[in-house]
């Protein structure tokens, strides 16, 4: 019997609530996950930002993580709220977040640095090919005469 991915997320997450419930007085179901809305302004916030999202999600999780860790239930903000400002310091650098992530900001250099030689490699094509045009009508025009 196969399981969907829905399945599994539906199952994981009942057994995560009934942990939680079991295991620590929260109020509110504590969540770990991800949810799509979040995912895709986490994407969309990588892509702006020249950074992959991959290492932009860990941040997020692990602010989703701090936000326990730290005992911030009842001091106003929400678990999400807490995780999306982590993110966002760690975008640029506020309190030198970056160096809690050595992982995630080599990532993010290797990411930009892969991009850039992209970017050059498609310039470089692009000169080539219109060199090579150049060089076609200047021939064209030397046959002519």
């Amino acid at each position: 019997m196969l399981i969907t991915r829905n399945q599994l997320y539906q199952i994981i997450q009942e057994s995560l609530n009934e942990y939680y419930s079991e295991n620590q007085s929260l109020n509110e179901t504590v969540s770990m996950w991800i949810d799509p809305d979040t995912d895709k302004q986490i994407d969309d916030r990588a892509e702006s930002v020249d950074m992959p999202p991959g290492s932009l999600a860990a941040v997020y999780r692990k602010g989703l993580a701090d936000w326990i860790e730290h005992n911030r239930f009842g001091k106003g903000q929400e678990q999400h709220q807490y995780a999306l400002q982590d993110v966002e310091s760690f975008i640029h650098n506020r309190n030198d977040i970056r160096s809690q992530f050595p992982v995630e900001w080599n990532k993010v250099k290797t990411f930009r640095l892969k991009n850039k030689q992209r970017e050059y490699r498609k310039q470089r094509e692009k000169r080539r090919k219109a060199y090579e045009r150049e060089q076609k009508r200047k021939e064209r025009e030397r046959e002519k005469e």
